[in-house]
């Protein structure tokens, strides 16, 4: 068995030396950027949200509602006491509001994003997505229907149409289907869904949210007015 000389001793330790050096760096770096991450806020990705989450009252047309402002999209809403319309953004399927340990799904514009943007405004008329089905949508529909996931049906819109390149999905054989329009946008940006709901007799929700989430759209809405009922003053 061979034996090490001393100065192969001496270079083995300095090695194990340096390593245990290297390490330790390596941990305070990874900590020092944990603590950058959790005290510089939405600003270190220039992300636009806020991680407030103590109410706020903002009025809708003559709606009360107390909104969380980490749930409120565009910042100058965030400051607002009354507003026609308010742009909300929640993350499926918790419907939480940003925070800083979720501020990378926040920044998350892939087709695979899981965030869901809202809008709420009160018109003065309501035409809701399972109404335009019939009375709008299906007058332009064109071609064969496509299966859709989880038992929805698809129709692509004529092309000579104002509906041109989208493809509206809904559930067949029901009294107030499921529907919602799918967009694809000409610039290269991910396809998303849209669909518009009432909450209540006067108020209109409007959901935008990308198209993998259709196979989950028994669950959307009841998700959706359970967290703004929620926000509705009494």
């Amino acid at each position: 068995m061979k034996h090490q000389t001393p100065q192969e001793q001496g270079s083995t330790q300095r090695w194990i030396f340096f390593l245990l050096i290297a390490g330790l760096v390596a941990i305070t770096f990874l900590y020092l950027i944990s603590r950058i991450f959790e005290y510089s806020g939405p600003s270190l990705l220039h992300n636009p949200y806020s991680a407030e989450t103590k109410p706020k009252h903002i009025l809708i047309g003559d709606m009360d509602f107390m909104v969380p402002p980490n749930t409120i999209r565009r910042h100058e809403q965030r400051g607002a006491s009354s507003v026609n319309q308010l742009d909300l953004v929640f993350l499926w399927p918790s419907m939480a509001g940003f925070s800083r340990d979720k501020q990378v799904a926040f920044s998350d514009a892939t087709k695979k994003s899981n965030l869901i943007f809202v809008s709420i405004s009160r018109p003065d008329t309501i035409l809701l997505s399972s109404e335009r089905l019939y009375s709008v949508y299906s007058q332009f529909f064109s071609g064969d229907p496509v299966r859709g996931p989880a038992t929805l049906i698809g129709f692509a819109m004529d092309e000579s149409s104002g509906f041109g390149g989208e493809t509206v999905y809904f559930k067949p054989e029901s009294t107030e289907p499921f529907v919602a329009r799918c967009i694809k946008p000409d610039n290269k940006e991910p396809p998303f869904c849209m669909r518009e709901i009432g909450l209540g007799a006067t108020i209109q929700i409007t959901y935008r949210f990308r198209p993998h989430l259709l196979s989950q759209w028994k669950t959307l809405d009841d998700h959706i007015l359970d967290r703004l009922g929620g926000f509705l003053v009494p």
